[in-house]
C-alpha cells in the first residue's frame, strides 16, 4: 500500500478538490471551493505523491466513468485529468486567466485555456490578452484555438498575431501584462452596488495604495479580471505561488483595509 499524500490526508481540501471537479461538465452553477488552477496543481500533487497513473486518479476523484456501466473493469477515461495537467504547462499569465464554464466573462473556461499548452509562453500570453484588450465582451472559443493551432502546424514561419488577426478579428496586443481573474466576493459585491463606475473607482484604489501599475479592472457576473505591470504583480505571484493561497485573499485583505 502506498504512503498517502498530504493533500489525501488534508481532508478538508482533498474535499474541496472532490467537490471542484465533481462538477465538472455538469452545467450546474454551483460554487466550486478552488479554482481551475488550484485543482490542477492538487491533482499534480496526487500524480506525484501517489505516484498512481492518470486512470486510477480519475478513479480517485470519481473523473471519466464509462458511459456503458456494463463492464466494470473497464479503465476511467483520463482527458479531464490530462486538461488540469495541461493547464499547468500555461504560462502564469495566461492561465490566471482561466476560470469554469459557469462562471461567465471576464474569465475563459480552462478548458479552452489548457488548449494552449503545446504554444510558446509568448504565443499563449498574446493570444489570451488579445481577446480582453481588443474587444472585452469576446470570448475565446475552443474550435478559435483549434484553428489557431492548426494554420500553426501548417505554416510554422507565420507570426501568430497574423493567425489572431484572422480568426479574431482582433488587433492583437503588443506587449502583454499580467492579468489576474479572482472571484467577487460578499465584500467586493458591496462595493460595486455602491455606486456608478466601481471598476474605475476600484482601479483608482489599487493605483493609489499597492506598488507598480495597474491598467483595467473587467468585472463580470461573479468574477473580475485586473491587468498589471510586473512590479504589481509581485504581490500577487507571492501569495498565490509562494503562500499557497489564492489572488482572491490578497485582494480580500486589500479591501477590508481601504473600504472596510
Amino acid at each position: 500500500m502506498t504512503k498517502l499524500s498530504k493533500l489525501v490526508t488534508d481532508l478538508k481540501q482533498y474535499a474541496k478538490l472532490l467537490n471542484s471537479v465533481s462538477q465538472q461538465g455538469s452545467g450546474t452553477g454551483g460554487k466550486r471551493p478552488l479554482s481551475p488552477v488550484e485543482c490542477a496543481h492538487a491533482i499534480k500533487r496526487l500524480v506525484e505523491e501517489e505516484g498512481e497513473s492518470l486512470e486510477q486518479v480519475a478513479e480517485r476523484l470519481n473523473l471519466g466513468k464509462p458511459k456503458d456501466m456494463s463492464n466494470m473493469y473497464k479503465k476511467r477515461d483520463t482527458t479531464q485529468i490530462t486538461m488540469f495537467l495541461n493547464l499547468l504547462k500555461v504560462s502564469e499569465k495566461s492561465r490566471s486567466l482561466s476560470g469554469w464554464a459557469v462562471d461567465g466573462w471576464p474569465s475563459i473556461p480552462f478548458s479552452i485555456i489548457a488548449q494552449l499548452s503545446t504554444m510558446t509562453p509568448e504565443e499563449q500570453d498574446i493570444i489570451v490578452q488579445s481577446v480582453y484588450n481588443s474587444d472585452k465582451r469576446k470570448i475565446l472559443g475552443k474550435d478559435d484555438v483549434k484553428m489557431i493551432k492548426k494554420w500553426k502546424n501548417e505554416n510554422p514561419n507565420m507570426p501568430i498575431k497574423e493567425y489572431i488577426e484572422k480568426i479574431l478579428n482582433l488587433k492583437p496586443v503588443t506587449v502583454t501584462t499580467h492579468m489576474i481573474v479572482v472571484e467577487i466576493n460578499e465584500l467586493l459585491r458591496k462595493f460595486v452596488d455602491s455606486g456608478p463606475e466601481p471598476e474605475k473607482k476600484l482601479l483608482g484604489l489599487l493605483n493609489t495604495n499597492l506598488s507598480g501599475k495597474f491598467y483595467d479592472v473587467n468585472m463580470g457576473k461573479s468574477v473580475l479580471a485586473i491587468s498589471m505591470n510586473d512590479e504589481a504583480y509581485k504581490k500577487f505571484h507571492e501569495y498565490q505561488y509562494k503562500k499557497g493561497l489564492s489572488y482572491g485573499y490578497l485582494l480580500n485583505e486589500f479591501m477590508e483595509k481601504h473600504i472596510g
